[in-house]
């Protein structure tokens, strides 16, 4: 990852819930979570279980890293539904006293974003409490009017307003964001993450739209990579319209007409085994030849 200005990392690929065995072992079992290495600095999509193997690998990197100094780690919620934040309390560097979790994410039913973490990770459902982390731990609320900057030697970004601001050069990183309304009951985060000039696109647990999704093409414009939630082939999309979630079709229509460089197939449903997942792969790339199927330890370098 060294000399690149974005690292991408897959860890968790699939949708609903977890499905580790025999049939899923090429693309992986476990739910959302990607590793960004945007220049210096560490930005995590989505708390999904994945999360978990990627925790236990950056413990070696953390322990290696200079005391005196907190080691920073940003993580980025597209939305609160289980699949998307249950290996949290289970991610090894919260336990760390050196670690600064930066975690963003939305309000949900006007409940803050510390609040809706500190239920899930309450006694009822966890043997440890979010107050009870090691960790340095600093929760943002954010949404679709904010921009994210990061410049070159910060430990966090700063929380900006876009208006009058997401068109202004910077040295650092920057973190857009939009809403999208098709995921029950209150949408979810879309994040397109720029460094230099490069760009990736996270849009899971969208559903497409008749003629494409105008405001994601917009979002999604000439990036080299875009991640999009392809949970259905489009036979069984015909049982589950108005669940939140797209077709390998919609997806690969939306990344020709965003001009990307490279489409993944995100957020596979539990149900899909690996032979499946490789099918759906052919056949979208029918439509949009740079197309892959994520899995497990999958990377991109730009």
């Amino acid at each position: 990852m060294a000399g690149n200005d974005l690292f991408v990392r897959f860890w968790g690929v699939r949708g609903s819930y977890a499905v580790p065995g025999q049939n899923t072992m090429r693309h992986g079992g476990n739910t959302s979570c990607i590793e960004v290495r945007a220049k210096n600095h560490i930005i995590i999509l989505d708390a999904g279980t994945g999360i978990i193997n990627l925790g236990h690998r950056m413990m070696d990197e953390i322990k290696q890293a200079d005391p005196a100094k907190p080691f920073p780690i940003n993580i980025f919620f597209s939305h609160t539904h289980h699949d998307h934040i249950q290996g949290l309390p289970y991610f090894a560097p919260a336990y760390h006293h050196n670690c600064v979790l930066n975690l963003f994410g939305p309000r949900t039913f006007s409940q803050d974003l510390r609040q809706t973490l500190s239920f899930n990770m309450a006694p009822h459902y966890s043997p440890i409490e979010l107050e009870e982390l090691h960790s340095t731990i600093k929760i943002n609320n954010i949404n679709d009017n904010h921009l994210l900057v990061f410049e070159e030697n910060s430990a966090a970004p700063s929380v900006l307003t876009r208006n009058g601001i997401d068109q202004q050069a910077t040295n650092g990183v920057r973190i857009l964001i939009q809403r999208n309304y098709a995921h029950p009951k209150v949408g979810t985060l879309i994040f397109r993450i720029e460094a230099n000039g490069k760009s990736m696109v996270y849009a899971t647990d969208t559903e497409g739209y008749i003629g494409g999704d105008k405001r994601l093409i917009d979002f999604a414009k000439d990036a080299n990579l875009l991640v999009h939630d392809a949970q259905y082939d489009p036979e069984q999309y015909l049982e589950c319209q108005g669940f939140g979630h797209s077709t390998y079709e919609m997806a690969a229509q939306l990344a020709e007409a965003a001009n990307v460089e490279n489409l993944v197939l995100f957020h596979h449903d539990p149900c899909y085994d690996d032979d499946r997942l490789s099918q759906m792969e052919a056949k979208a790339r029918e439509l949009f030849p740079n197309t892959t199927a994520g899995a497990e330890g999958l990377e991109f370098a730009f």
